[in-house]
Formats: C-alpha cells, sequence, structure tokens
C-alpha cells in the first residue's frame, strides 16, 4: 500500500456564512465523503475570526480523491460550498509530522 495523500481545502467565507459552511461540510462528509473507498479521516477546523475554513482529509490514494470528485453526490456538495464561499483544493504529502 503506498503513502496516504492529504487532501486539504482551504476555503474563504464571509463571517456570518461559515456556521453555515461548517454544518454543509459536515453534512457532506457524514452522508457522502466517509463512506467513499479510500477514505481515512477527515477535520474541519473553523478559524477564529470566521473568515476561514479548513477542510483536510486523510484519503488511501490521489485516485480515491480524483474518484470522489467525480461522484455525483460528493459534486453535488461541492455546488452546494461555491454557492456561499470560495475554496482552494490540493492534494499533499506529509513531509515531517511532530509529535
Amino acid at each position: 500500500m503506498s503513502n496516504p495523500v492529504t487532501f486539504v481545502n482551504i476555503i474563504d467565507v464571509e463571517p456570518d456564512k461559515q456556521p453555515q459552511l461548517l454544518e454543509l461540510l459536515k453534512e457532506g462528509t457524514e452522508k457522502v465523503m466517509q463512506h467513499r473507498p479510500g477514505f481515512i479521516s477527515l477535520t474541519l477546523l473553523a478559524s477564529a475570526d470566521k473568515t476561514r475554513v479548513l477542510n483536510v482529509a486523510q484519503w488511501e490514494s490521489a485516485d480515491d480523491v480524483k474518484a470522489t470528485q467525480s461522484d455525483p453526490e460528493a459534486a453535488e456538495y461541492a455546488k452546494k460550498t461555491a454557492g456561499i464561499a470560495s475554496a482552494s483544493p490540493g492534494l499533499y504529502q506529509v513531509v515531517g509530522e511532530y509529535k
């Protein structure tokens, strides 16, 4: 098995829309993402100033991420997110981890 990949989505949002965005992301994770092949984990981080949300997800492979992005249910949540916020997604490799 190859090393997992990390999908990071930096999402800019108006402060008054952050709670709505968080609920949408939680719903999408619970109903779609966590049931997709290759899903390992997902962490949502909300900025204290309410202008940004980070979605940090671990996947078994980049192919699993691509397949999920092509899934109609996942695409529907992406469309809803785009309706209230501006997302900058990308794939990352862990190059250091300290505990």
